[in-house]
């Protein structure tokens, strides 16, 4: 079954888009009749949720039953199966390939009616390299153009910080070769990627299910994408996952890079692994309600206030992927290497208070607890517990007090030679 958060509901990606063909009058006459869709379900009922007792490709000639009592619906007997379908998926010519290819490449139809002839050309003749093609590049338009519609209205707007370049680094990375690193930091069979300007869609094969996002990239300031920026973001509009047919498979897999080696891919932080836990919409949701960088927070003779030695400030950064992985990095901000990677297995809210179930390289025993909003503006309690320590009890790790940044706060100063201001 198709699952789609946002964007164009095309049936399944199966392709049986639900387009009508105009079927002669001869169909709905008991007798031989040819499939016209790509990939029909004979049913066992009269009802587009009943049991499928048999798929069948289209040209597959079969033989008309009576007995259909619903309009709109036929009984069919293909090869030794009998079943039910919708009379629209049949007719009495069989289709023709030429005619279909010219059908796909007609632009005074809808693209999405372009698409579904070019998946019932390549379904006839998978041999056929014209319609493998034309049903690859349509696939990607029909995305292309719900993108444009999600993006004025409906889409997910999630926005990801991506930083492309860091200070030291040498080979500077293009930023699409870093959206495909953001996109490929995950277990995968195959994908395959159209960018257009700062647009894209992205078609990933993996646990068996074909998975689409389609987003763009954008600037972190007002103003054009700037190709030379070394951070910006990547907002994504939709999300699916939903089998796919074998045609679409075979085509899409033929312009698609292979999967590469895990030790490829989870470079960017310590802890990156094929094993990161994602978080659930509703722990998602949560997670993205807070604030995403955290001061630590210094207390003297009964005053707060954060610490600034030698330019840097210890704190804390939650920080998500596009897949919806979830950390808590804490270093010496606004630079430096993070000092502890935890990945969120889980988050939950009762009230103002925010529990955070961690994972690292010793186990899932790690928790947070952060109380936020607090009696202080912009103040939060944080509580890092270990669930089990080796004396088999529970232990508080760390217990400290945080602003979250652009809140009101008092600064000190330390220079390096250790004097204060």
């Amino acid at each position: 079954m198709k699952k789609r958060t946002s964007g164009i509901h095309l049936c399944t990606w199966a392709l049986c888009l639900g387009v009508s063909w105009g079927t002669p009058s001869r169909a709905q006459e008991a007798g031989p009749v040819y499939i016209q869709g790509s990939e029909v379900n004979l049913r066992g009922g009269e009802s587009t949720d009943g049991e499928v007792v048999k798929k069948v490709l289209i040209g597959t000639e079969c033989q008309k039953l009576e007995g259909a009592e619903k309009k709109g619906w036929v009984r069919l007997k293909c090869g030794e199966t009998e079943g039910f379908t919708l009379e629209k998926l049949v007719g009495a010519d069989k289709p023709s390939l030429e005619a279909l290819l010219a059908q796909a490449q007609d632009v005074a139809k809808s693209t999405k009616e372009r698409l579904d002839a070019a998946a019932r050309a390549a379904t006839l003749d998978p041999q056929n390299e014209q319609a493998s093609q034309l049903l690859s590049q349509l696939f990607f338009d029909v995305n292309f153009k719900q993108l444009a519609k999600d993006k004025r209205k409906g889409g997910l707007h999630e926005s990801f910080l991506v930083v492309c370049n860091e200070r030291a680094q040498q080979n500077r990375r293009t930023h699409e070769q870093c959206l495909t690193d953001e996109l490929e930091k995950i277990e995968y069979d195959w994908h395959q990627l159209s960018i257009r300007d700062s647009r894209f869609v992205s078609a990933m094969f993996r646990e068996g299910n074909l998975v689409v996002y389609t987003g763009y990239m954008k600037s972190r300031a007002k103003g054009r994408f700037d190709p030379e920026d070394d951070e910006f973001n990547i907002v994504i509009e939709s999300r699916s996952r939903s089998t796919l047919s074998d045609t679409l498979r075979a085509s899409l897999q033929k312009g698609a890079r292979p999967s590469a080696r895990s030790e490829d891919k989870y470079s960017m932080f310590d802890s990156e692994s094929a094993d990161m836990p994602t978080l659930s919409s509703e722990a998602y949701q949560i997670f993205r309600s807070l604030p995403p960088v955290w001061y630590k927070l210094q207390e003297q003779s009964g005053e707060r206030f954060i610490l600034v030695n030698c330019g840097s400030i210890s704190g804390s950064v939650l920080r998500i992927d596009l897949h919806h992985r979830a950390s808590v990095l804490t270093s010496d901000l606004p630079e430096g290497d993070f000092r502890q990677v935890d990945r969120v297995k889980d988050i939950s809210k009762d009230d103002s208070i925010y529990k955070l179930q961690l994972c690292n390289h010793q186990g899932c025993q790690d928790s947070i607890t952060l109380t936020w909003p607090t009696d202080e503006q912009g103040i939060a309690r944080w509580k890092l517990e270990q669930a089990q320590g080796s004396d088999g009890k529970s232990h508080t790790l760390d217990e400290h007090y945080s602003i979250n940044k652009g809140a009101p706060n008092k600064v000190r100063h330390q220079h390096c030679n250790n004097s204060d201001e």
